[in-house]
């Protein structure tokens, strides 16, 4: 079987929990579907918060926080990449966190191309933590507008740090996330944890 890109991207794939090594091991038509709660969604200034108000329109960014938020995640492989396609439940909303990611084989990275349409693009750096958990982190960023791609200089990107992990003891993924910006601070960030749902398809 063909290696998936992430078996490719990330550094010490082998060291991964085996329920990460499945969990990424993409290929074919394979589809990865998930429930769970997001135990806190947190973050932002007033000012951030209405800058991320106009991710709603791209399906990639909200404003609203809180806590003990259902939310499913659908990762679906593709020609070019895997669909990621998070929606979270709030009371009397829902809202979508889309994205692709697709492999740079020349440069050994990930991209990550976020919303409906594209609208941020950012390089990912992937590596199995010493605990069999995953890291990965934000690099470079590009807007994308009009077709083009316009880098983005330090100070205007946001900082990314995820962590996943496998919790044997209640059989089920956990994932952190944290995104600043060195002006603004903290942009958001959220934890909670999630079961593959039963099913090949979502």
């Amino acid at each position: 079987m063909t290696d998936s890109m992430y078996e490719k991207a990330i550094i010490h794939y082998q060291f991964l929990h085996p329920m990460l090594q499945k969990r990424y091991r993409f290929a074919g038509s394979r589809t990865f579907c998930g429930e769970g709660v997001m135990s806190e969604i947190k973050g932002g200034s007033l000012f951030v918060r209405m800058l991320l108000k106009t991710g709603v329109f791209f399906r990639c960014f909200f404003s609203e926080r809180g806590t003990d938020i259902p939310f499913t995640i659908e990762n679906k492989n593709r020609k070019n990449g895997v669909e990621w396609n998070r929606t979270f439940f709030f009371k009397g909303k829902t809202r979508f966190f889309d994205a692709i990611m697709e492999y740079d084989e020349r440069e050994n990275r990930i991209l990550d191309y976020f919303g409906k349409p594209h609208i941020l693009l950012s390089e990912l750096h992937l590596e199995a933590s010493s605990d069999g958990g995953l890291v990965i982190t934000s690099g470079k960023q590009w807007l994308l507008i009009g077709g083009k791609k316009i880098p983005l200089p330090a100070w205007l990107c946001g900082s990314s740090t995820v962590y996943e992990a496998y919790d044997e003891e209640v059989n089920c993924f956990s994932i952190k996330v944290h995104v600043k910006n060195r002006i603004l601070g903290t942009i958001f960030s959220y934890r909670g944890t999630f079961r593959e749902t039963e099913g090949e398809t979502c």
